[in-house]
């Protein structure tokens, strides 16, 4: 007997999981998701789940204030379950060359009702203590709602409700080939245990995106990328916690673990990525570029010093999967009628995907509304129209992370 469903989602990361869930809340039917591997196995595995509304375009600083909304709501709207949301607060720290397009960026934000602030060093301080050199910071903003989460809790987290709902989740089951008609549109997808008949596909699958899709004659411009995380144990005298730091001056940003004394940091620096770009993510199986986890501590001991002697406790990488423009597409793919995508998010996706899953769900039923109406900015064919996403004001290094 053939198996048959309404809505196969492919891709168990938060983008895959939330879309999933929103799918089961409205009722579609029999929903599948379907994942290689296990639950945040690729992009939401390691990421350092920062969670911010800090954006140069208003578009994302939309998306990220309505996501961020859901974080802080995430228990109550999901179902019971946890995200491991911190909002311990978001400190963007920028050079006298940045003053300007921090001020401007914080003025947008404000008129668009997000909780944020213009401050200095000296509330840095207040916070911080003496954990960081400010010497250098022209200019501050502060967050007070933001802070970080955890992508593969918060995957899980969305997988169990969807369950709840009626989805079904399965693991260790990789979608080979998503089968036509012969008018082209979408007509099973083909698993090793056999096939899906359905009408309806949506592919979530990251840094996989442009090999997945390679057989439909579809070409996506996703680059798998090695990211890089240094962990640092804070001594004694710095053990107090403290909050995200966005080092725009550096390139790298600062979080601490709720836990223990930990600091991790990461990258953001867009130069590197060239560098750490693979051919096909499953050439992806941990491995780190030694020089960019060296750099990464030269950058922590730089914004702070006190922790130069202190002992690196753990090196790791995960993988995004980056576009040209650093944005995420998210469309209805008229290629191949029946064929949705929401993949490319280039280190955004985990901060995004409880709003994604709810406007991509919207966008799959015909529930059109403004809020769906600015997915149009993702659309596959910006690329082909030479019409990338920019943002109104650019950081001078940053460029397209921010």
């Amino acid at each position: 007997m053939t198996e048959t469903a309404d809505i196969v989602v492919v891709g168990g990361g938060c983008i895959g999981a939330s879309i999933a869930l929103h799918l089961a809340e409205k009722g579609v039917g029999k929903v599948i998701l379907l994942e290689q591997k296990e639950l945040a196995h690729g992009a939401s595995g390691k990421g350092i789940g920062i969670i911010r509304t800090h954006y140069t375009h208003p578009v994302l600083a939309k998306l990220a204030q309505q996501s961020q909304q859901l974080f802080h709501q995430f228990a109550e709207r999901f179902g019971g379950y946890d995200a491991g949301f911190n909002p311990c607060g978001y400190f963007v720290l920028v050079g006298e060359a940045d003053v300007a397009t921090l001020t401007q960026v914080v003025q947008m934000h404000q008129q668009m009702g997000i909780e944020v602030q213009l401050t200095d060093a000296q509330q840095v301080k207040a916070v911080c203590g003496e954990l960081l050199d400010l010497s250098d910071v022209a200019a501050v903003a502060y967050e007070p709602n933001s802070g970080y989460g955890s992508p593969p809790k918060t995957t899980v987290a969305l997988a169990k409700r969807a369950m709840d709902l009626g989805a079904e989740v399965r693991t260790q089951t990789p979608v080979l080939e998503i089968k036509l008609d012969v008018e082209g549109r979408v007509e099973a997808v083909v698993t090793p245990n056999g096939e899906i008949k359905t009408r309806t596909v949506v592919d979530c699958v990251g840094p996989w995106a442009r090999q997945f899709a390679e057989h439909l004659g579809l070409e996506f411009p996703v680059t798998p990328i090695v990211e890089h995380v240094v962990v640092v144990e804070r001594p004694t005298e710095r053990a107090a916690f403290h909050p995200v730091i966005s080092d725009l001056i550096n390139l790298c940003y600062l979080r601490s673990d709720g836990e223990q004394a930990y600091t991790r940091i990461g990258n953001s620096d867009p130069k590197y990525h060239a560098q750490f770009a693979l051919q096909k993510a499953d050439e992806f199986h941990g491995q780190l570029f030694p020089h960019i986890c060296e750099e990464l501590h030269r950058k922590l001991i730089r914004r702070c010093p006190g922790l130069a002697t202190v002992p690196v406790v753990e090196t790791y990488s995960g993988i995004w999967g980056v576009t040209p423009d650093y944005q995420p597409i998210i469309d209805r793919l008229n290629y191949a009628p029946g064929l949705y995508c929401a993949v490319g998010f280039s280190g955004h996706g985990y901060k995004l995907s409880p709003i994604i899953g709810d406007l991509v769900s919207r966008l799959i039923l015909g529930r059109v509304n403004d809020q769906v109406e600015m997915l149009n900015l993702f659309r596959y064919s910006r690329f082909q129209e030479n019409d990338w996403i920019k943002s109104p004001f650019s950081y001078a290094q940053a460029q397209g992370l921010r």
